[in-house]
């Protein structure tokens, strides 16, 4: 065709657009839609992608560089920005330490630092401090320290404050927003610190890391906090080895005229240090210069990416699919209405392709306004929207991005959808004969029978593939964008099932028109008239059915996976059980179990809970464990033996057996697992670590692993025997040489606690024992999964949005039909009965093709992943309360919206000559 040709041919499309004013909007917003969502995204991501000034402003500050002590006397390698990636080389075997790495090792670290900058270069400390815990109302909060001069323009954009002002006295603290949100507090109250509870910190002010602003950090003046917190973590035990192993950093100002350059980062990364100065970061050396990039890829998925890109062009595809199913019987029907006009122009002269480019023109028209207005509206958004879309992604923009050619792309790709929804119609427009066109009659033709045939072919090869993917291809085989060769052969084999289902979608809509011959006038006019307009009816149901695969897919994988999940899991009492355990002993563990009393009512009596130990020296001792047999070693239950009372056997075991109390207080050993107990009646402890024992004058060594066989009472109770292997009284343990070691003790309150009481008794605890932790066993506690609920959510609005489009426009489209049903005489509610029945047909047909479809990848892929070595049977379940509600109920409720909003008025229409 020539351009004057299509020149009139949008002319023509842009008059049938203004004159059908609601269905052009319904195509140009459905359009927008998708373009807007993208259009977003693609901003937020170019918005977020920092440029090397920006993204090293995050890292100095406003200082020229940023020293860390990596790993000091061992060789560095690290990109531009160390924050982007650095890592130790390993020396090799027979390497001897190079003269840097000596140095590195032997000398002061500010000291060397300062000998390696230029002379003149001030250096300011930043280096975090240890992890603490905070008191507040919600309980105790755990939360990171540094120390920062926020005053000093040196810490802008790395560290800001935002509100309040910056800590200007002794025991000032400002603090993140995640810091505030978690624990309950505002600015200008105050808290104290876990070891330092005689110190109160006011909060002055709310301080945030421009790239983590989820970070929980609680900011002090130089010198009020960091060492005096590690002085009271020293004194505590163990946990002082924590702050040791910190790194240092220093924010590095550079004399007037002074730099550095790659060199100088090199000399740095030769002694242990990771440098990155602001001259390097915005102005990099070639990546062939810099080793880390060389090596890099030893130490990073370099798949990752790929994944993420992979999901992305998944899901935008399939929008974009659901888009052009949707608009497709839109166009359809603007066809049909326009068939008259159409004829005229193929009666005047215009052949086929005339009049296919008229249709096509439309797409062009309402494609290009739909692409267009959501891309102003997408951007706009964004730029509305901004601080709580950084908010919720943690990180704040670098700039405002509008990407001229990725919107131009974004806005390409909606006109080729309204163009791909215009295809079919436009052909069918071009093969409708002038006569037809010219009268109103259309010629109904049968579905073809080669598609119906190739989309079986397709639905059985997907099927089989997707099966054959799930269990005899190998797991560990390479695929693209980071999926296995299984992974991708099952869903691989579920998008063809998929597209064989819509291509045999006409084919089942004709034979369901077929059956209709026997029901009611309404009915048996409603499904006649969907199956004789495939064209709007099949895009529709094809529609439904995509959407609901989906949300089925995850659904059904989301089901079993917790189903396996709460089976598999292990419980560490019964349901309510309050357990404290601690490691300290005497009057600290008297007064730490009444502040727990105190904190929560209603606990009931306590069980003094103990582990029995074998002592093998004054300082030296091994947890008991009884021996199983051999299949089971190492499996099974807990490997080691409580001790406690007959409180404990009912609160930890829920074991309440007369005769299993009175052996308990006979002094045997009570053991909870058949497999554990002998034909004879005896248990066999295992005692472990006496041949490590000092050997007195004349004493023969002792083994290192003994097997003493003792009496137990077989108290056959699986679900006990998951808490502990067995339950011995501490006083009989002297008789068998045996001790126990308070651990804790065991409460089994009626209700258990509600969340925030066991977070304040909690607090309470740690305040008496830092190393004390409460748990209450709430039972298997499944996991939100929104994916599947937005999946959910999504095919209910296309069900309900496809059916009620694909009703209205079948309401537009046959108006003459009604016409005739008027002038025989039909009653008012046949109008209402078709539209419901049309909007049930193409809701329930969909839904229906969509579940079964949804099955496919789902039952693969979970008996892929429990096809593995030790993997246990995959356990299929499906959400059966979703299922109903896509597959029956939302059939039913659209069914029953489009009957309530048609008019049952039949309009007449002119009659035909």
């Amino acid at each position: 065709m020539r351009l004057g040709a299509w020149r009139v041919a949008l002319r023509i499309a842009r008059r049938d657009a203004l004159r059908a004013k609601g269905r052009s909007a319904l195509i140009a917003a459905m359009i927008a839609l998708p373009v807007l969502g993208v259009t977003g995204a693609d901003v937020v991501h170019r918005s977020g992608q920092l440029t090397p000034a920006e993204r090293v402003q995050r890292v100095v500050g406003g200082a020229d560089a940023l020293v860390t002590s990596l790993a000091p006397g061992t060789p560095v390698e690290q990109a531009p920005i160390a924050e982007d990636g650095a890592f130790t080389v390993p020396a090799r075997p027979g390497d001897k330490p190079t003269a840097e790495q000596e140095k590195g090792a032997s000398t002061d670290p500010a000291a060397l630092v300062a000998a390696l900058l230029p002379p003149g270069s001030a250096l300011t400390p930043a280096r975090p401090g240890p992890e603490a815990g905070a008191d507040s109302p919600e309980g105790l909060v755990r939360t990171l320290t540094t120390e920062a001069d926020l005053g000093d323009p040196i810490w802008r954009g790395r560290l800001d404050l935002v509100e309040g002002r910056a800590p200007s006295a002794p025991h000032e603290v400002a603090v993140t927003r995640a810091f505030l949100d978690r624990s309950g507090l505002k600015t200008g109250a105050t808290t104290t610190l876990q070891g330092l509870e005689r110190t109160g910190y006011t909060i002055t002010g709310v301080v945030e890391h421009p790239s983590e602003l989820g970070r929980v950090e609680l900011v002090a003046r130089p010198g009020e906090l960091i060492e005096p917190l590690n002085t009271a973590l020293a004194a505590g035990g163990p946990v002082a080895e924590k702050p040791s192993a910190t790194r240092s950093g220093w924010l590095v100002r550079l004399p007037s005229g002074a730099s550095l350059d790659w060199a100088a980062v090199q000399r740095f990364n030769a002694h242990g240090y990771t440098l990155t100065a602001r001259s390097v970061a915005i102005a990099p050396p070639p990546e062939q210069a810099v080793p880390y990039y060389r090596d890099a890829y030893r130490y990073h998925d370099p798949t990752a990416a790929n994944n993420t890109k992979m999901v992305v062009a998944v899901v935008s595809g399939m929008a974009l699919l659901e888009i052009a199913l949707l608009a497709g019987p839109a166009f359809a029907v603007g066809a049909r209405r326009s068939r008259r006009q159409l004829a005229l122009l193929g009666a005047a002269g215009g052949s086929r392709a005339h009049v296919g480019a008229v249709v096509l023109g439309g797409g062009v028209v309402l494609g290009a306004t739909g692409a267009v207005v959501g891309v102003v509206l997408g951007t706009a958004v964004v730029a509305l929207l901004r601080p709580r879309i950084e908010q919720f992604g943690g990180v704040r923009f670098g700039h405002f991005a509008v990407p001229p050619l990725d919107l131009l792309a974004i806005a390409g790709i909606g006109l080729s959808t309204a163009l791909l929804a215009a295809a079919l119609p436009a052909l069918q427009a071009a093969r409708r004969s002038v006569t037809a066109g010219l009268t109103g009659r259309d010629t109904v033709r049968a579905p073809s029978r080669l598609v119906t045939f190739a989309g079986l072919g397709l639905l059985v090869l997907g099927a089989v593939l997707a099966m054959y993917g799930a269990g005899a291809v190998k797991r560990d085989q390479p695929g693209a964008g980071g999926y296995d060769t299984r992974t991708l052969t099952v869903l691989g084999g579920s998008v063809t099932a998929e597209i064989g289902l819509l291509l045999c979608t006409p084919m089942l809509v004709a034979l369901i028109g077929r059956a209709a011959g026997r029901l009611p006038l309404g009915p048996r006019l409603a499904l006649r008239d969907a199956a004789r307009h495939r064209s709007r009816t099949a895009p529709a149901v094809a529609a439904v059915m995509a959407a609901v695969a989906g949300a089925v897919a995850i659904g059904v994988y989301s089901t079993s996976t917790d189903a396996e999940d709460r089976r598999d899991y292990r419980p560490q009492a019964p349901y309510g059980a309050v357990q404290l355990m601690t490691y300290v002993d005497g009057p600290r563990l008297t007064e730490e179990r009444a502040e727990l009393e105190k904190q929560l009512s209603g606990l009931g009596p306590r069980g003094d809970l103990g582990q029995v130990e074998y002592r093998f020296c004054d300082n030296c001792s091994s947890v008991v464990q009884l021996q199983g047999p051999p299949e089971r070693r190492g499996l099974g239950s807990p490997p080691h033996i409580a001790a406690g009372d007959v409180t404990v056997l009912h609160n930890l075991f829920a074991v309440h057996d007369p005769a299993a109390e009175q052996a308990l207080a006979a002094g045997k050993l009570l053991v909870f697992d058949r497999s554990l107990v002998g034909a004879d009646g005896k248990a066999v402890m295992v005692l472990r670590g006496g041949g490590g024992a000092p050997l007195q004058p004349g004493e023969v060594p002792k083994p290192d692993v003994q097997e003493v066989p003792v009496d137990a009472v077989l108290v056959d109770n699986p679900a006990a025997a998951d808490f502990a292997q067995g339950l011995a009284l501490p006083s009989a343990l002297p008789a068998l040489g045996l001790t126990s070691r308070p651990s804790g003790s065991v409460w089994l309150p009626a209700t258990p606690p509600d969340r925030k009481a066991q977070q304040r008794a909690a607090a309470a605890a740690v305040r008496l024992d830092r190393f004390a932790t409460l748990e209450v066993e709430r039972g298997y506690q499944p996991t939100g999964d929104a994916l599947s609920l937005a999946l959910t959510g999504f095919a209910a609005l296309v069900v309900l949005g496809a059916a009620g489009i694909a009703t209205g426009l079948a309401a537009a489209d046959s108006r003459q039909d009604q016409a005739t049903l008027a002038a025989v005489g039909a009653p008012p509610r046949i109008r209402r009965s078709m539209a419901g029945l049309q909007c049930t047909l193409i809701a329930l047909l969909g839904a229906l093709l969509g579940a079964v479809n949804g099955f496919v990848p789902a039952v693969g892929l979970l008996k892929s992943r429990a096809s593995g070595f030790g993997a246990k049977p995959a356990l299929i379940t499906a959400p059966w309360g979703e299922l109903l509600l896509i597959v029956l109920v939302l059939p039913v409720v659209a069914g029953l919206l489009a009957a309530l909003l048609t008019r049952s008025r039949i309009p007449l229409g002119r009659r035909l000559s």
